[in-house]
């Protein structure tokens, strides 16, 4: 029994990390609840005849007596499982599952309860733990080549000779006007348009024919339109395009140069050169990081040998799997027999779920915390990845800062790993480019 005497609590299984019980909650205690239940109505209710809050209880039992009692039930429920935690100092790996067994109304209530313990974990030396750490010097050739994309990626448009025939990549100022059947249609139209050729920006078969066109060409361009495009009137209809060219223009690539940096931005070539080597080298930190994790998993791995629960690896195993059928919906296909693949993604759930363990527990001993300024960073970095929502990712969390906790386990995570990594040793091996870029196959 529980020290208030109002559950009979018994022990029905102890085996490994699992636990069982029944638990009777007695007919007494459970009407003592709805009355309770009961109470609170009656104080806002009208019933006709009573001020609020006046109404007899036997009145209030013959309106409301059985609709409250699934809610009573449900807290009973959560009230037991709450007292056989606590009685017998459990700390349950997930929600215990309760079944009703018996219960006639009036009577005694009748549930088992079944649950499955967070493991002890012993601790363990990281003596004789050696880590190999790749090391990777950005280059100058590798910033020249960055800045060589960045200049790629702001191309500007110069106008080029009026005899210059466009080719793809060429830019055409044009206007143009849509027929279908020699009426022209609405939304068919533009004066001074510049189009990319080969940017797909129009419909098939249209950027094509003006391949060879200079200033001044009247060109006309005789196009399908997709069966599938979004204007009813228009889809898959044969249509003809009127196009007076008024120049051509060539992408020209700008200058490396001062200039060319402060267009960015920065004061000067030399700082952008400085923030290239900068982003680059976190790039690589960020490959070299987690190769050292995997290694220092798989030694862990070896030495993390205490039993888990079940419930959790099963949790792991199905979220996994669901991004399997999501890929397999998706159209790929499956490079070895399911039964196959299950067996090892088995084996990853269960690897995921001892090693998360093994991090909570090292966290939670060496008192590791996650403090708001690290919190703050994490929702930046994720406003970051979807710059276009940004707005919206800081105003979800400062409206719901409850959700602020789904972000405190990985930083607590790296937090253990950090401190792992500072107890190991670490062998540092400077590679090439290609090393630290190699898969690895396991």
């Amino acid at each position: 029994m529980t020290s208030q005497n109002n559950f009979k609590i018994t022990a029905t299984e102890t085996k490994g990390l699992n636990r069982s019980f029944e638990v009777v909650a007695g007919a007494d205690y459970i009407a003592k609840k709805q009355e309770e239940e009961l109470k609170k109505i009656g104080k806002t209710v009208n019933i006709p005849g009573f001020r609020p809050g006046k109404a007899p209880m036997s009145m209030l039992k013959q309106r409301y007596e059985k609709s409250v009692l699934g809610e009573v039930i449900e807290k009973v429920v959560e009230t037991a499982i709450s007292d056989v935690i606590a009685e017998n100092k459990l700390t349950p790996a997930l929600r215990p599952h309760v079944e009703i067994k018996d219960y006639k109304e009036g009577g005694d209530l009748t549930i088992s309860m079944n649950m499955e313990l967070l493991p002890e974990i012993a601790e363990i030396s990281f003596d004789g733990i050696a880590l190999n750490k790749q090391v990777y010097e950005v280059d100058s050739k590798e910033i020249d080549k960055a800045i060589e994309r960045l200049a790629g990626n702001n191309k500007r448009p110069k106008e080029l000779a009026a005899d210059v025939k466009a080719e793809n990549g060429s830019v055409v100022v044009m206007d143009f006007e849509g027929f279908k059947d020699d009426v022209a249609f609405p939304g068919g139209k533009g004066e001074g348009f510049e189009l990319e050729l080969g940017s797909g920006q129009f419909i098939p078969g249209f950027e094509d024919q003006l391949i060879g066109s200079k200033a001044g060409d009247n060109v006309t361009v005789n196009v399908a339109f997709p069966k599938d495009y979004h204007a009813a009137d228009l889809a898959g209809a044969q249509t003809r395009f009127e196009v007076k060219v008024h120049a051509v223009k060539g992408m020209e690539l700008p200058s490396i140069d001062d200039e060319f940096a402060k267009t960015l931005g920065l004061e000067s070539l030399e700082k952008l050169r400085e923030l290239l080597a900068e982003k680059i080298g976190q790039e690589y930190a960020h490959v070299t990081r987690n190769k050292l994790k995997k290694e220092l998993f798989d030694a862990l791995d070896k030495k993390c040998t205490f039993e888990i629960p079940s419930g959790m690896v099963k949790m792991e195993f199905d979220s996994i799997w669901q991004q399997v059928e999501q890929a397999i919906k998706a159209g790929e296909k499956l490079e070895k027999p399911e039964e196959e693949l299950k067996q090892e993604y088995q084996a990853i759930a269960e690897r995921r779920v001892r090693l998360g363990l093994f991090l909570a527990h090292t966290a939670k001993n060496e008192k590791l915390e996650v403090s708001r300024e690290e919190l703050s960073k994490a929702v930046y970095d994720q406003a970051m990845q979807y710059p276009q929502n940004a707005k919206q990712i800081f105003d979800f969390y400062r409206e719901h800062p409850e959700h602020l906790a789904e972000m405190r386990g990985p930083i607590l995570e790296e937090k253990a790993v950090d401190f792992i990594i500072s107890k190991v040793t670490i062998n540092e091996k400077k590679v090439s480019l290609e090393e630290l870029m190699a898969d690895d196959e396991d």
